[in-house]
């Protein structure tokens, strides 16, 4: 009896190990018939890279923040190859075009490598002609990182780029090539532009060789969006205020020498307007790690502020001794040209320095 169940044990060992075996193997086979598909696999071009014509359109730009060194487009990213293997006999007038859907025929896989967001494909077309040249267009929304210059902010111009690498797999088999007619920007551009303080220049691309890992290249498509800066904001807003403020300061250098009361009252309201007004627009400054023109000249105001307090109390503390009052007089007759001299001169010199 006990022999009978230990036989009856093993044979259902055995049924169960064939059992799984053949889910197992059976599964196993699924993917790899998809993947030797042939025409999901790249054509044969006899050992050559597949040359593949890449262009982009730019819809909009909807967003530049210069503290994330990020931006965001709208845009239509074309592709176009041929696959000899997608020829066909043209039935007529009505027969020019045929349209796939993914992941019907290959298409090579494209990526923007310095996305910071994943990026997010609206709608997709694929023609195909008789002859086999593929064409290929997908509306997309990403959000990109780039390099930003600022020293010259607010009077900066910025060069917004985006990277276009081969899927790394496909990189060797793959060669880049511009398509100048599908790489424009759209006329009405300025028209519903959400860039209030930017202005589109041009729109232009080029194609590189990038290394990868093991000595081994893949070409690159780079596509520069050159914009500029409508200054205009901070020329009224903040330079203008500043320089107000500044020449207000100096309002104590023509107030009689022993009105003490008055040039203490106006230095120190115009100490505390400039502190609030930095607080009031730092929302609208980039935060950097390096000084860009405009702190530069936030730094200025402030010393030539502090510097007009510094004068007024120099005077008052000579003035009051009968036998330094000379000198107090002479140091606020001075301190009338030379104080704003000086201040033109520095103006100069941070503007060659920043924009120079």
């Amino acid at each position: 009896m006990r022999r009978g169940s230990g036989l009856f044990a093993v044979a259902i060992f055995f049924l169960l190990s064939a059992t799984f075996s053949t889910i197992t193997s059976g599964a196993a086979e699924i993917p790899t018939g998809i993947a030797t598909d042939p025409i999901l696999q790249p054509p044969p071009e006899d050992g050559k890279p597949i040359e593949v014509t890449i262009g982009m359109h730019i819809v909009n730009i909807s967003s530049i923040d210069e503290v994330s060194e990020q931006f965001e487009i709208d845009a239509y990213l074309f592709e176009g190859w041929v696959d000899k293997r997608l020829a066909y006999q043209s039935e007529g007038p009505q027969d020019r075009v045929r349209n796939y859907a993914i992941g019907q025929i290959w298409i090579p896989q494209l990526e923007m490598i310095n996305a910071a967001t994943r990026r997010q494909v609206d709608e997709v077309s694929i023609m195909v002609s008789p002859d086999g040249a593929v064409r290929y267009a997908e509306r997309l929304i990403v959000r990109l990182s780039s390099r930003f210059e600022l020293r010259r902010f607010p009077f900066d111009q910025q060069q917004l780029v985006v990277i276009i690498h081969p899927f790394r797999v496909d990189g060797p088999q793959v060669d880049f090539k511009l398509n100048d007619a599908s790489t424009w920007t759209a006329s009405e551009f300025k028209s519903y532009s959400s860039l209030a303080q930017w202005h589109l220049i041009s729109l232009h691309s080029e194609i590189l060789t990038a290394p990868t890992y093991g000595g081994l290249t893949m070409p690159e498509a780079r596509f520069e969006i050159d914009v500029k800066r409508r200054s205009m904001f901070y020329l009224w807003k903040v330079f203008l205020p500043l320089l107000l403020m500044v020449f207000l300061s100096w309002a104590v250098f023509w107030i009689e020498t022993s009105d003490l009361s008055n040039q203490i009252t106006v230095a120190v309201t115009t100490i505390l307007t400039v502190i609030a007004f930095a607080f009031a627009i730092s929302a609208t400054m980039p935060r950097l790690p390096y000084l860009t023109y405009i702190d530069a000249f936030f730094l200025e105001c402030y010393i030539f502020v502090f510097l007009a307090v510094v004068e007024l109390m120099t005077v008052h503390v000579t003035h009051r001794s009968e036998l330094r009052r000379d000198l107090g007089l002479r140091i606020r007759r001075y301190s009338r040209w030379a104080i704003p001299a000086a201040f033109v001169a520095t103006n100069v010199i941070i503007a060659v320095h920043f924009l120079g």
